[in-house]
């Protein structure tokens, strides 16, 4: 029997591990890769990216609450579990 982690799972594990600030680089790291700091960056061109987003210096950041339920919004679930 495989043990498999549920999407609310991977989303509480996020939520738990993550500063409360999360720049565009950090983002990349906590999703493996799957979102990229240029990706993030054009969503943001186009209005489409986290929002609020935080200027600090010449960096990019974004508030823990509102990154996650950015992520669980774009999430797709192909088969497996929920």
């Amino acid at each position: 029997m495989h043990n498999q982690i549920t999407i609310a799972e991977i989303f509480e594990q996020i939520s738990r591990t993550s500063p409360e600030i999360i720049t565009r680089k950090k983002l990349y790291e906590i999703t493996g890769g799957l979102i990229s700091v240029k990706y993030l960056a054009n969503m943001d061109s186009e209005g489409i990216g986290i929002k609020p987003r935080l200027r600090i210096g010449g960096k990019i950041a974004y508030p823990k609450d509102a990154t996650i339920a950015w992520l669980k919004q774009r999430c797709e679930i192909e088969g497996g579990v929920r």
